[in-house]
């Protein structure tokens, strides 16, 4: 009866592992170059560049500032080694597959550099005060050059 109780005990301690010790997510660093771009976290707004975010493994982080190109980033991840202490815990397993804590976010830092849009409205702006003094259609090389006289 005892050699039951006991093991129960610890099978009971053992039990999702996983989730228990180490969690499915982790504290990452997250900065852009420039600072300053607002963090979404699976559609979600959470900060401001540089900061410090909980994420999981596979979520998808998106960095927007105005007059930069959106970026996209979707974590990584490795098999939390922990759930091994599962051993023949099918409910271990199971719960550790079930909160996420089977894999786990491998990268503590993310930096990333945005990209300048094109300022289409300067442009427009050139289109408008200009004349268009010739247009030059090429079919076989699929090229249109156009000639735009400027006042």
């Amino acid at each position: 009866m005892k050699k039951i109780t006991l093991m129960l005990v610890v099978l009971i301690v053992f039990t999702s592992c996983a989730s228990i010790f180490t969690g499915a997510k982790r504290n990452v660093l997250f900065e852009t170059e420039p600072s300053g771009a607002k963090v979404f976290v699976n559609g979600f707004e959470k900060g401001i560049t540089p900061t410090q975010i909980k994420v999981k493994a596979d979520d998808r982080i998106d960095f927007r500032i105005d007059n930069y190109k959106e970026r996209v980033v979707i974590m990584d991840s490795k098999f939390n080694l922990v759930s091994i202490l599962n051993g023949f815990s099918i409910i271990g397993w199971g719960v550790d597959a079930l909160t996420g804590s089977l894999k786990r976010v491998d990268t503590k830092y993310v930096k990333v550099t945005l990209e300048e849009k094109l300022n289409a409205t300067a442009v427009n702006g050139f289109l408008k005060k200009g004349d268009i003094s010739k247009v030059n259609i090429d079919t076989e090389n699929k090229i249109i050059e156009t000639i735009i006289v400027l006042n």
